[in-house]
């Protein structure tokens, strides 16, 4: 059985998810949503009745979701925020690859754990892979989601929008380079601008924050090595995209990476099928796939014993 809490933001379609359970059928009790403060959710998890807590969510809320539960002696999983890396070893065709790298950082409007953040591309395809993704980014409409022309919508919240602009602002300020965008248009709602960065150095927010939203950045990399070190920079480890025309190259270079989940030529993504988590400040254990379905049972053992063997022999 689940008790779920929804982010606050989004009240309605927690209701509709609800609703879908009781339209196929489940029995009452089997999900329930909770609209319950933030602050309040630990009263839950202490609760005995309660017997795991899985979240996906900020860092922040999932250090106090698994400190909670670690006082509980309850099992926790935390699917928490990403910075993931794109990396780009060649210009194999480099037009399937920026298209890839489009979807990828603009789906949701950005807003997605696993969407591509850090562009790391290496030196010979560096300049035609920005000016590719300029191009693309730059076709974006924004406006309203319920016009069949729109294809950007605005952020959750004007808070989020602002978070972003702040971090794009900082990089501006200490030397990036604006490909494209960098502010936001004049709509209503919390929009902002599709914008790419280069030039983004350790010393700028955008370097070691998540960009929640449509701003992507991209490094230049000598080779390989430089790209794998760079990547692994990020507190994150959620997941991550490897693209050459080499599979045996990209291979390699994915099992170097730091990540929980790693694409080859396809960028990070979600399939019910497979296991879905991180590491580092990403969080701990995997959601969906076999793997997630045992995450909160009990892999009980029940060992028997003929009713006559000798006890010398069975605990031989």
């Amino acid at each position: 059985t689940i008790l779920l809490k929804h982010a606050s933001s989004c009240p309605q379609s927690a209701m509709a998810v609800e609703q879908l359970f009781r339209d196929a059928g489940v029995p009452p009790g089997v999900y329930t949503n909770l609209f319950v403060r933030g602050r309040d959710v630990g009263k839950i998890i202490d609760d005995s009745r309660v017997q795991g807590a899985s979240l996906t969510g900020s860092e922040r809320a999932g250090v106090s979701l698994g400190e909670i539960a670690g006082r509980n002696v309850k099992k926790s999983v935390l699917e928490l925020g990403g910075s993931d890396p794109f990396v780009v070893l060649d210009g194999h065709n480099l037009e399937r690859t920026v298209y890839a790298a489009f979807l990828g950082r603009m789906g949701n409007t950005g807003q997605c754990c696993v969407a591509a953040k850090r562009f790391i591309v290496l030196a010979d395809v560096h300049d035609a892979f920005v000016a590719g993704l300029r191009d693309r980014m730059s076709e974006v409409r924004p406006g309203d989601p319920a016009d069949p022309a729109t294809t950007l919508g605005p952020l959750s919240s004007e808070a989020a929008a602002e978070l972003l602009m702040e971090q794009v602002r900082d990089a501006v300020d200490k030397g990036a380079t604006v490909v494209l965008g960098g502010g936001r248009p004049d709509l209503p709602g919390a929009f902002v601008e599709p914008t790419l960065l280069t030039d983004v150095t350790p010393d700028m927010r955008a370097y070691r924050e998540e960009l929640f939203g449509p701003v992507a950045t991209v490094y230049r990399v000598a080779d390989e090595d430089e790209a794998v070190a760079l990547a692994n920079t990020s507190p994150y480890g959620l997941g991550g995209a490897v693209f050459a025309a080499d599979p045996e190259r990209a291979r390699g270079v994915a099992d170097r990476l730091e990540a929980g989940m790693v694409w080859i030529n396809h960028p990070t993504a979600s399939r019910p099928e497979l296991p879905f988590g991180g590491i580092k400040r990403s969080g701990y254990g995997r959601e969906l796939g076999d793997v997630g379905i045992v995450e909160f049972a009990n892999r009980k053992l029940v060992r028997s014993v003929d009713a006559d063997a000798p006890i010398e022999e069975v605990l031989g």
